[in-house]
């Protein structure tokens, strides 16, 4: 049995903390919101992000970030991107040399274009080998309801990277590993975008055909952008890349797919917030994209057009026959 803290009590932090306990881990889930925090203790339940799922009974909640640490945690985060800053400065002061952390938030920095673990470790002045990113094809309601899933932990150190996975593995999650850690964090960020894309094309009304070739064009866009910043684009062949943006392309689970697709819908950008209710990652990381791929010159149709439709509230009907007249008509080529 280990003692690991999880920061973060939405529906990825909570999913990630039962999949932990029932493999009789004992996990403390750290949470600002009081509601959340009474409810997990008293009813080990947390209807707001994972109905009618009872939790195990060695998640045990907090309201104090400090509860959390000490000598020799493994330390999950699992808030949303734009959080990753000001926790990882709230860090810097509860730090352990021998912690060891494990980013599961997808994101980049604005101001930056740096990953959440880079984020952290800069912020937080966290050795790099200390910091493993967790990602893959993980929507937590499925997973909290034991269908078979799979994930990818990426770090400098395997041999320490298959300890952890341990902790998580049982009959229906399966932890992979990964040395590549930029280009699995790039992939788990990027592919939010293309999830919005694919849900703009269902809600207008599109068919298979349709989404195949726009979630192909997807991953020749990303695979344009890894080359630009050497990282490796074999990367997204794997369950980081292809595996997580085919889930979150077409699940109506998926935030960043229901947001495209309320958009293909007519309803407003703010709407469509107000009605998924959680945090659309794909946003952010879009206006992140938008500006970097400027920078470096280069041709991201999809990125040019959900720009238009989302941040200069353009006709969503209008602009999307523009993604593939304005594509290249070179094939994917690593």
């Amino acid at each position: 049995m280990c003692e690991i803290s999880v920061l973060g009590a939405g529906s990825w932090g909570t999913v990630l903390s039962d999949l932990l306990a029932k493999n009789n881990n004992e996990v403390k889930i750290w949470t600002r919101n009081k509601f959340i925090y009474e409810e997990i203790l008293n009813s080990k339940t947390n209807v707001k992000f994972l109905p009618n799922i009872k939790l195990s009974n060695n998640i045990h909640p907090s309201l104090d970030l400090s509860e959390c640490f000490g000598e020799n945690k493994t330390i999950i985060i699992a808030i949303p991107s734009k959080g990753i800053k000001n926790i990882s400065k709230e860090i810097k002061k509860l730090h352990h040399s021998s912690n060891r952390y494990i980013l599961a938030s997808k994101g980049i920095d604005l101001d930056t274009f740096d990953t959440m673990s880079e984020i952290l470790s800069k912020e937080a002045n966290i050795s790099s080998n200390q910091i493993y990113v967790l990602s893959g094809p993980n929507l937590a309601s499925e997973i909290s309801e034991n269908f078979s899933s799979a994930s990818v932990l990426a770090g400098d150190d395997l041999e320490e990277a298959g300890k952890i996975a341990n902790f998580f593995n049982s009959e229906t999650f399966k932890i992979f590993l990964s040395s590549d850690k930029k280009g699995v964090e790039l992939a788990g960020a990027l592919k939010n975008i293309y999830a919005i894309s694919a849900g703009l094309s269902d809600g207008l009304g599109g068919k298979s055909n349709t989404k195949a070739m726009l979630l192909t064009r997807s991953l020749s866009e990303m695979t344009e952008l890894f080359l630009k910043l050497n990282a490796n684009p074999s990367t997204l062949l794997g369950l980081a890349g292809v595996g997580d943006l085919f889930a979150t392309s077409s699940s109506t689970k998926s935030r960043n797919f229901s947001f495209g697709f309320y958009l293909g819908k007519n309803i407003s950008s703010e709407k469509a917030q107000e009605k998924i209710g959680q945090v659309v990652e794909g946003i952010n990381t879009l206006e992140t994209v938008f500006i970097k791929k400027n920078e470096l010159n280069l041709s991201m149709p999809i990125v040019d057009v959900l720009h238009k439709i989302i941040f200069s509230k353009m006709n969503p009907k209008d602009c999307f026959a523009n993604i593939f007249l304005e594509s290249n008509n070179i094939d994917i080529k690593f």
